[in-house]
């Protein structure tokens, strides 16, 4: 039996401890027991195995040549890919000298989930490598990758397309990508080609009181309990839990086992990899959970502004938001929720909530306009025509010019202002994304 009071009792946890909880599992009595039994070897301390993917990530990135790092996260649902992420991610900011509270701060900016953050992040790493005269290390993380370079159903998307030639410009940026997708979700191969690494991450179920697998049901009880305190009741609507697991691949097997798993996506699960593919290490994933703690409020804020955008973006009955609208659309957010205090509670005759005083917006041309006929009521502005002095010929001369059109914003329907109320502070961190995109 494994009690964990404390976060000491897992960094004792040996080899033998963790092997001895691991063949409780299925897929222990799946793999051929024999091979398994004692290769206490790839069996390792989940900590230890934060502590040194961690510091193997920022050698890589800090070494004497201008260099990147990208590992993939694979997993099905709830299986703990945006926990270890960010887990790894909080580690590397750790070696790279940030504070608990700096950690916190900068996960709002490192952590992308819609394909114009991670663009939006790329222009804001590339400012500030402007700034510094020099690349520096840093790490991001691309959630649930899917939605930034994912096969669809009809091959792949301009964006993604966009997004796939544009990883392969920034080698030199010294950029730690911790990506992590669904298990069962294709990515494009320009994507997979740039991984160095891989974690495959699984569920392996618990069923509490039944004494079928006792050492983990007493690890998983007492650590759910002591450290993320929380109990679990032994009734019969919750007997049933998981218990989390992860198998690393290094850089000599990852593209291996990525290739393996491109080629049978959808006919194979976690054992088959194991069972073909003996990883580098094996470690309870469960026992890292504590480790986020700290970031799960900045995670829980930016993914509910994420899903919100993401459904003003697919509901055409809200927003008609299309195409390469939607980067104009993320401007205009950023632009509204700065002058947050001029939205007012008094709607219009249209039910759409007043701003006061209107706010002006600079646009491309009339078709930036009609895109954003249905956020609000919102006129176009006609263009000032300007005079500014050029030197030409020897001499100065007066030009005519006019400036970029723009729009006025006298009200906002209400959709646009719930998700401002309630995405307000997110929004306000993380405009730094979106400030760059046009």
């Amino acid at each position: 039996m494994v009690d964990i009071k404390n976060i000491s009792d897992i960094e004792g946890l040996t080899s033998t401890d963790i092997l001895n909880l691991f063949k409780e599992t299925r897929a222990f009595k799946l793999l051929s027991t024999k091979a398994w039994n004692n290769r206490t070897d790839i069996f390792v301390n989940p900590i230890a195995f934060l502590r040194d993917i961690s510091n193997d990530i920022t050698d890589s990135i800090s070494s004497a040549f201008d260099t990147d790092y990208w590992l993939l996260i694979l997993g099905g649902s709830g299986a703990g890919k945006s926990t270890l992420s960010m887990a790894i991610y909080k580690h590397i900011m750790k070696n790279l000298g940030y504070t608990d509270e700096q950690i916190k701060n900068s996960i709002y900016l490192d952590f992308c989930y819609l394909p114009y953050d991670y663009l939006g992040r790329i222009m804001l790493h590339e400012k500030q490598i402007q700034e510094k005269g020099k690349s520096f290390p840093h790490p991001i993380i691309l959630d649930d990758a899917y939605h930034l370079f994912g096969v669809f159903n009809r091959g792949i998307t301009g964006t993604t397309r966009k997004l796939l030639d544009k990883i392969w410009e920034i080698g030199e940026y010294r950029l730690a990508h911790i990506v992590n997708n669904q298990f069962s979700l294709q990515l494009a191969q320009r994507a997979i080609m740039r991984m160095h690494s891989l974690i495959i991450l699984w569920k392996e179920p618990i069923s509490i009181g039944s004494n079928e697998t006792p050492n983990m049901e007493e690890t998983y009880l007492s650590y759910v309990k002591n450290l993320l305190n929380k109990s679990q009741e032994t009734n019969s609507n919750n007997k049933d839990v998981d218990f989390l697991w992860g198998a690393f691949y290094g850089k000599d097997k990852a593209y291996k086992v990525m290739g393996y798993i491109t080629k049978n996506q959808g006919n194979i699960g976690e054992v088959d990899i194991l069972a073909k593919f003996t990883p580098d290490y094996i470690f309870p994933m469960l026992l890292t959970l504590h480790e986020i703690s700290d970031l799960r409020k900045a995670y829980k804020d930016i993914k509910d502004c994420s899903l919100s955008i993401i459904d003003y973006y697919r509901n055409a009955e809200k927003l008609k938001i299309k195409g390469s609208h939607k980067c104009l659309f993320l401007r205009i957010l950023i632009e509204l929720n700065k002058n947050f205090d001029r939205i007012t509670d008094k709607v219009d005759s249209k039910g759409f909530y007043k701003v006061n005083p209107p706010l002006d917006f600079k646009i491309r041309n009339k078709k930036d306009f009609d895109a954003l006929q249905d956020i609000g009521d919102i006129h176009l502005e006609p263009p000032i025509k300007q005079t500014r002095k050029i030197y030409k010929d020897s001499t100065y001369i007066k030009e005519t010019y006019s400036e970029s059109p723009k729009i006025k914003i006298y009200s906002i329907n209400s959709y646009i202002y719930y998700f401002l109320k309630n995405c307000h502070e997110t929004l306000e961190k993380r405009s730094q994304l979106y400030e760059r995109l046009y």
